[in-house]
C-alpha cells in the first residue's frame, strides 16, 4: 500500500466513523474511486485503533465513571444495546458481507438521509432526561442493521435515540460509548475469522493510524456541534446519490 493511499483510507475511515455518512460505504466508495485494494487486515486493524482511542479519549470522563462504576446503568444500557446489535450481525452475516461489493449504497445512503431528515420534525418538548433501558434496546436493534455499507452506524444510533425523544447530546454520548465494544468486536473477529495479516509496511500503517486518530477527533468534535442540524448531513448523503446515480448511467467514471 502506497502513503498516499493509506493517507485516504485512514481520513475517511475517522471522519465517516463518528459522521452519520457510513464509513463501511464511503471505503467502498474510496477504494473504488482511487482503485485501492486494501486487503490488509493490519491496515484495518490500525484505522480502527485510531478511531477507538479517539473516542476514548472524548469519552473518557464517562469511561472512567463505568470503570469506577461497573454495574451502574449506564453499563447495562451498553450491554443492552450490544446485544441486538450482535445478534442482527450474527444473523444476517452473508447478506451484509456481500453487500460490500457496492450493490446497495445508493438505497442505504438514502435510507441514511431520510433518518437524519425525520430528525428535524423531533420538536423540542417534553424530551427524556435520560436513555432509558427500552430504548437502549432499540437503538442497539439500529445499530445492528448499520452494518449494512451505506447505513451510518452514528446516524442509525443518534437519530432513533432522538425519535425515542431523548436529548441530543445525551444520544450523542450513548452512541459513541456503545460504539466502543462494538469496534473491538468488529476487529476481533476480522483477527479471528482471517488467516494472514496481509503484507504492509510500516510507515503506511502509522500514516494510516494517525491520519484515522486525527481525523477521528475532528468527526467526534464538529458531530457534537452539529447535532441541531443533522439535515445537513442529509443534504450531503442525497447529492452523493444522485452522483453516483449519475455515474451509474451515464458518466462511467469509475
Amino acid at each position: 500500500m502506497k502513503i498516499w493511499e493509506a493517507l485516504i483510507l485512514g481520513i475517511v475511515q475517522g471522519l465517516t466513523e463518528f459522521f452519520p455518512v457510513s464509513s463501511s460505504g464511503h471505503l467502498v466508495l474510496a477504494e473504488r474511486i482511487f482503485g485501492i485494494s486494501n486487503n490488509s487486515l493490519a491496515f484495518e486493524l490500525i484505522t480502527h485503533l485510531g478511531t477507538l482511542i479517539a473516542v476514548i479519549i472524548v469519552m473518557r470522563s464517562k469511561i472512567f465513571e463505568i470503570i469506577k462504576h461497573p454495574f451502574s446503568s449506564t453499563t447495562l444500557k451498553i450491554v443492552l444495546a450490544t446485544i441486538p446489535t450482535v445478534i442482527i450481525v450474527a444473523l444476517f452475516e452473508g447478506f451484509f458481507r456481500a453487500a460490500f461489493d457496492g450493490r446497495y449504497l445508493i438505497y442505504c445512503f438514502l435510507t441514511t438521509a431520510a433518518l437524519l431528515t425525520l430528525t428535524a420534525f423531533v420538536k423540542p418538548v417534553k424530551i427524556r432526561e435520560d436513555i432509558g433501558y427500552l430504548d437502549s434496546f432499540i437503538i442497539g436493534v439500529a445499530q445492528g442493521f448499520a452494518a449494512m455499507p451505506g447505513i451510518s452506524r452514528s446516524g442509525m444510533t443518534i437519530c432513533s435515540s432522538v425519535l425515542l425523544k431523548n436529548d441530543r447530546k445525551k444520544s450523542a454520548d450513548f452512541s459513541f460509548l456503545i460504539s466502543i465494544p462494538i469496534i473491538i468486536g468488529s476487529a476481533a473477529v476480522e483477527l479471528i475469522g482471517r488467516q494472514s495479516m496481509g503484507t504492509i509496511g510500516w510507515l503506511p500503517l502509522l500514516v494510516g493510524f494517525l491520519a484515522a486518530f486525527c481525523s477521528g477527533l475532528l468527526s467526534i468534535k464538529l458531530l457534537i456541534k452539529s447535532l441541531n442540524s443533522l439535515q445537513g448531513f442529509a443534504v450531503y448523503l442525497i447529492i452523493l446519490s444522485i452522483f453516483l446515480i449519475g455515474n451509474d448511467f451515464l458518466f462511467h467514471l469509475f
